[in-house]
């Protein structure tokens, strides 16, 4: 499965280890005559954002090697009738993968009572750390006897209501939230949202909210987690609300959570939050106070200078002459 090689093709890393401090994640996707090739574009899609935004990067990363697998190999027809050349699965060089999807498509009933699709699937699962599919893919795990094993479908069976209704139910719903739960455990939450934001529009607030809660398997864990979600999103109006539906509890709970594990209420962090990045755009811009007010989530000038000189003694424009003569020094 996981290989440790050098930068560069996907297919000789998995193949010829070496000492770099690369590794290399096997991802495969199981394909047959119907499949839809919404859910498999997507899940390749995501992946390859993954690789791109690591490109550049010193030190250890972890990439991935995506693999279109099938029963026999060759060409597979999806459901429009596009081609798509396969890898047979089962063979001596894939016999278990660090993820394997199952995609969803019109031919997934027709697939299910194929005796040696099923044993092969059987076997390369068994031989696979994580098991997923995307639409009704799970036609095909369940004629196997398998269950999902992967961040995605752990959080979804552990949902409240409010957040089990922001789950898409699409195959590229599907696809998106198993890419993003897979990128965010090897690469963290940094990266998964960055993919998600390649992939998805602005209104799109049910990814960025379910990614903050995948693998979080603690209350300090969901604290953190809600944290960071402030951090990430303090730029915007944003509420406590808002924030305690991003670990699936009630406002209540929430609160006497977050004050419990980091200390603070969620707003003195969000405050916190807004007012380091406020410090960092004095510092690095010459933007006017009133739009750093706006871009920091502080409504306006006259309010944030209020608040800043009761945090630091000082207004934003003498904090801003102070960092510009110490750079200078």
């Amino acid at each position: 499965m996981s290989n440790t090689g050098t930068p560069g093709d996907p297919e000789a890393n998995s193949l010829h280890p070496s000492s770099e401090a690369c590794t290399v994640k096997l991802i495969g996707i199981l394909l047959y005559d119907g499949f839809s090739l919404l859910g498999a574009g997507t899940l390749a899609e995501a992946l390859h954002i993954a690789n791109e935004l690591q490109s550049g990067r010193e030190g250890a990363r972890v990439t991935y090697s995506v693999r279109f697998m099938s029963a026999r190999g060759g060409a597979i027809a999806c459901s429009s009738s596009v081609c798509v050349w396969t890898e047979r699965l089962g063979g001596q060089r894939f016999r278990g993968f660090d993820a394997l999807y199952v995609a969803g498509g019109t031919g997934v009933n027709r697939s299910a009572t194929d005796e040696g699709l099923i044993e092969l699937l059987t076997i390369a699962c068994s031989q696979s750390e994580v098991v997923g599919s995307f639409g009704n893919g799970g036609v095909l795990l369940a004629a196997a006897g398998i269950a999902r094993r992967d961040w995605a479908s752990v959080q979804r069976s552990g949902q409240g209501p409010s957040t089990q209704k922001a789950t898409p139910s699409t195959e590229r719903g599907d696809a998106l939230i198993s890419s993003l739960a897979l990128i965010k455990r090897d690469l963290g939450y940094d990266a998964a949202v960055a993919v998600a934001d390649r992939l998805t529009s602005s209104n799109d607030q049910h990814l960025p909210i379910m990614l903050s809660t995948f693998g979080t398997t603690t209350l300090a864990d969901k604290a953190k987690e809600s944290a960071r979600w402030l951090e990430q999103n303090c730029a915007r109006s944003i509420s406590v609300g808002d924030a305690a539906r991003t670990v699936a509890m009630s406002e209540r709970n929430f609160l006497r959570l977050f004050k419990r594990e980091m200390g603070l209420t969620p707003s003195q962090h969000l405050l916190r939050a807004r007012l380091d990045l406020s410090c960092e755009l004095l510092a690095k811009s010459d933007l006017p106070i009133d739009k750093i007010a706006r871009r920091a989530g502080l409504t306006n000038g006259e309010r944030f200078s209020k608040i800043f000189r009761k945090r630091f003694a000082m207004s934003p424009s003498e904090y801003r002459l102070r960092k510009k003569s110490d750079d200078t020094v």
